[in-house]
């Protein structure tokens, strides 16, 4: 669900509709290809900020338990 609104096979072949009048099935595999490299650097970013995020909080326990134990 997208801000309340959820999108049914009729508008979502519309949205479609509109998409190839405005780009023309030329531009399609082009507007296709800049979309797929756009998501799978998103996904690879937020990968890169979780692990690194999963690292930090390891780090930090570990340092808890040194000054505790101290």
């Amino acid at each position: 669900m997208l801000l309340g609104f959820s999108l049914g096979p009729a508008e979502i072949a519309v949205i479609v509709l509109i998409v190839l009048l405005i780009f023309g099935p030329s531009k399609l595999p082009q507007l296709g290809s800049s979309v797929g490299k756009m998501l799978r650097g998103f996904k690879k970013e937020m990968k890169s900020l979780e692990e690194d995020d999963e690292e930090g909080t390891i780090d930090k326990a570990d340092e808890i338990e040194v000054t505790a134990k101290k």
